[in-house]
């Protein structure tokens, strides 16, 4: 009976000190983030017949320190999606806080900081140069 007992502390214990801040967590939310900015990236370029439903996002995400999860400034998540029939990758450097929301940072070389309209020469602000969202810290 003790010994059991024991092993139950021992569980709950366990369960306290884990993090809902995982790479398993974070990825879909990312993934739907990115998808709805890369749709409104594209049609402020002048193509409507991009959506986030179409890309099909799917977004991988880790750590790059020495711990697997939690809040850190030292994320990465990678989106793969399909944008006119051809599959892409893009990376993001992520900041992610104890309350679950996170702040993603597109390479500049990629995702500049302001778009320019090819038809009107209108310049815009990119919105994957840097965008925030959040995950969902409950626990399920």
């Amino acid at each position: 009976m003790k010994r059991g007992l024991a092993l139950s502390a021992l569980v709950l214990a366990a369960t306290a000190c884990s993090s809902p801040l995982t790479p398993t967590r974070l990825g879909p939310p990312f993934a739907e983030v990115f998808g709805g900015l890369y749709a409104t990236q594209q049609s402020q370029l002048g193509r409507t017949d991009v959506t986030a439903r179409v890309l099909r996002p799917l977004a991988s995400c880790r750590r790059t320190g020495t711990a697997s999860d939690g809040p850190g400034e030292d994320w990465t998540c990678t989106v793969q999606y399909v944008d006119g029939g051809t599959v892409s990758a893009q990376s993001f450097e992520v900041q992610l806080k104890p309350d679950g929301c996170w702040k993603a940072d597109g390479p500049p070389g990629a995702q500049p900081a302001e778009l320019v309209d090819p038809a009107t020469g209108t310049h815009r602000a990119n919105p994957l140069a840097e965008f925030d969202g959040c995950l969902d810290t409950s626990w399920r």
